[in-house]
């Protein structure tokens, strides 16, 4: 989470897209991500706690607040965020990127097991 907090604050939208789930990135407003992390003064992440759970692939949720400042004031967002372990690299579990996939399917991730077995309960 720091990782992606501090991509905002350098503008690093390629590194954002990278670490969000293979499957969701084509979802992603590559213009939107870059213009709130220019148009914003960010100022500072809290991460208040992460909990990481066993299992393969292994999943984890991290619970932060991040603050910002832009034209319309000062704002703080509270999240508890999704991630996943593929092939060693923890991605972000996107909710704002509507995917299409049954219970049944094979899982977003690539784990190769059944989305409902996987990652359903983390999105």
């Amino acid at each position: 989470m720091r990782s992606r907090y501090s991509a905002y604050v350098l503008g690093l939208v390629d590194y954002l897209i990278a670490t969000t789930l293979p499957a969701q990135q084509a979802g992603l407003n590559r213009d939107a991500i870059a213009a709130w992390s220019a148009q914003s003064t960010w100022l500072g992440l809290e991460v208040e706690s992460s909990e990481v759970f066993g299992g393969q692939p292994e999943h984890a949720f991290v619970t932060f607040t991040a603050r910002w400042h832009d034209s319309s004031g000062e704002h703080s967002h509270r999240e508890q965020s999704s991630f996943v372990q593929n092939d060693g690299r923890w991605y972000f579990i996107d909710p704002t990127v509507v995917v299409t996939i049954g219970r049944n399917d094979v899982c977003l991730c690539g784990s190769g097991q059944k989305f409902k077995k996987c990652c359903s309960s983390y999105l």
